[in-house]
């Protein structure tokens, strides 16, 4: 699926590395071996890691149409005692021939993991800091939607006291062209949105069942264009695992908002998430972190439908939960 939105969402120009100034959109999967640190048992990812991006070329940032600034969600598959995820934020330089239709790019950038491990004689979600460094050869496409290419990538993930992974990605890309808003679907200046959601949450931990989850949403566009900023208050109903987590809170959140085609945009959130989980002993209300990423359609001015994935990243290093949910937002 995330190949055929890839080729046939909205419009674009034909492959070309350096000279488009519209976003950009990928989706990788891939396999490769984790080493050193805390690596034990079988250390291969078991052909599970996936990669997923988005961003825009930063033009007005560097004076260059080849860097592109990037947020990721990576994977790294499912070796013994360690399955780590976490988002990227990367700054992406590229090349290509002088015809356009091979490419090379080279991404850098700031890695917040998050690994469900056992340490200790207990499992944990340990989080840390790292870099996380790209590279990939962009195979342009001859049929399909113009910008679209074959991606062939290749991601170390450099962790300190940890272990590092190096891992082969095969996937499809696509660099769209400028966007022009859609008249039947801009909404007004300053637009306030109310939504809500449902779907599962999945405890990281093992040994947990899927809870339900609800969410209400109260949001606000706070610019206009291609590329803008928004801010959200949630309301979360996280939904009982039968074992560990049955939370709700109330979530404030900071979203960088990019339009991809007319009526399609893409967003990534971030900000804290207050919350009681009714299984902790103590019973007390918590300061949570939480991370989304959102695929949105505008269906009219009004009305819109969107995909979310979030991750509830708890400081007990424990208890991390992942969301996903569909949801209808309506302006009033």
């Amino acid at each position: 699926m995330c190949a055929l939105l890839l080729i046939n969402a909205g419009s674009g120009r034909a492959e070309d590395v350096t000279s488009d100034p519209g976003p950009y959109l990928s989706a990788q999967l891939g396999g490769g071996r984790i080493d050193g640190g805390n690596a034990s048992g079988n250390r291969w990812m078991r052909s599970r890691a996936g990669e997923y991006r988005f961003g825009h070329p930063q033009t007005a940032l560097t004076g260059s149409t080849g860097a592109r600034l990037d947020v990721v969600y990576y994977n790294e598959g499912h070796p013994d005692n360690n399955h780590r995820d976490g988002f990227a934020l990367q700054e992406v330089l590229g090349v290509r021939t002088p015809g356009g239709r091979l490419g090379a790019e080279f991404g850098i950038g700031p890695y917040l993991s998050m690994n469900t491990t056992f340490i200790g004689g207990r499992h944990i979600d340990d989080t840390r800091w790292g870099l996380l460094l790209s590279a990939a050869l962009r195979i342009g496409l001859s049929s399909g939607a113009d910008g679209a290419h074959l991606r062939i990538g290749f991601n170390h993930a450099a962790m300190r006291e940890v272990h590092h992974s190096n891992a082969l990605m095969l996937g499809f890309g696509r660099q769209f062209g400028a966007t022009a808003p859609d008249p039947d679907t801009v909404p007004g200046i300053g637009a306030t949105w109310f939504s809500v959601a449902a779907g599962a949450a999945v405890t990281s931990m093992p040994g947990t069942g899927t809870g339900r989850i609800t969410v209400l949403e109260a949001s606000r566009d706070l610019g206009r264009g291609p590329a803008h900023w928004a801010g959200s208050a949630r309301l979360l109903f996280e939904g009982s695992d039968g074992v560990r987590v049955d939370r709700r809170g109330l979530a404030g959140q900071l979203w960088y908002v990019q339009q991809v085609t007319p009526r399609f945009s893409m967003s990534a959130g971030i900000g804290p998430y207050v919350a009681r989980n009714r299984r902790d002993e103590d019973g007390r209300t918590r300061a949570n972190l939480l991370l989304s990423l959102q695929a949105e359609r505008a269906l009219s001015d009004r009305t819109r439908v969107f995909f979310s994935f979030d991750r509830v990243k708890t400081f007990l290093r424990k208890d991390d939960r992942d969301l996903f949910l569909v949801g209808l937002r309506k302006r009033f």
